[in-house]
C-alpha cells in the first residue's frame, strides 16, 4: 500500500529522511544541498521522488514544462530520453576538432560587430599585426576587418577588449 504524506510536517520528516540517505548531495548536480525540497511528480499520483537543490527543483520544472510545450507532440519517447539523446549530441558535437569545424554564417555578423566594440588603437593594432594599414575610421576598419575575418586571417574568438 502507497504512503501517503499528512501534512507539511510530515512531507519535511520524509524530506530529511531522504536528504540523509542522499548524504546531503543533490542528485541532479552531485552538488551538496543547501536549500532542500521535497521534488514530486506533477503528474498521475504526484509521488515524491528524492529532495533536490530549492534551484534545480524550479529548473526540473521548467525542463518538464518546456518538453511538453515543445516536443511531445513530436515524438512518443518520455523526456529521461530525450534528454539523454541530447546530452550524447551536445558531448559528440562539442568536441569536434577545430579543423574539421564548419563556422555558421551568422558568425561573421557576430565578429564583426566584436571588432567594432573595440577601442580604436586596439582595432589599428590587430589590423596592423596582420600586415593592414588600418582606415582612418571605424567604418573603413571595420570593412577590413570583415575581409580578413571572411579569409579566415583573423580569428575574433581569441581577441579580448582592451588586450
Amino acid at each position: 500500500m502507497k504512503k501517503r504524506l499528512k501534512d507539511s510536517k510530515d512531507a519535511a520528516n520524509y524530506r530529511n529522511e531522504l536528504l540523509k540517505k542522499q548524504n546531503g548531495i543533490d542528485p541532479i548536480i552531485k552538488e551538496p544541498i543547501t536549500k532542500p525540497v521535497l521534488d514530486h511528480y506533477h503528474y498521475g499520483n504526484q509521488h515524491c521522488r528524492q529532495v533536490l537543490q530549492n534551484e534545480v527543483n524550479a529548473w526540473e520544472g521548467k525542463v518538464q514544462n518546456s518538453f511538453n510545450r515543445y516536443m511531445k507532440h513530436l515524438t512518443d519517447k518520455p523526456l529521461y530520453e530525450v534528454l539523454r539523446n541530447l546530452a550524447d549530441y551536445l558531448e559528440r558535437n562539442n568536441s569536434i576538432p577545430d579543423d574539421e569545424q564548419v563556422i555558421h554564417h551568422t558568425a561573421l555578423t557576430v565578429d564583426v560587430n566584436k571588432f567594432k566594440r573595440l577601442p580604436a588603437t586596439q582595432q589599428n593594432a590587430i589590423l596592423e599585426g596582420l600586415g593592414v594599414v588600418p582606415g582612418s575610421n571605424t567604418t573603413s576598419r571595420v570593412k577590413q576587418a570583415r575581409k580578413l575575418i571572411k579569409d579566415g586571417k583573423l580569428n575574433m574568438v581569441d581577441i579580448k577588449k582592451g588586450s
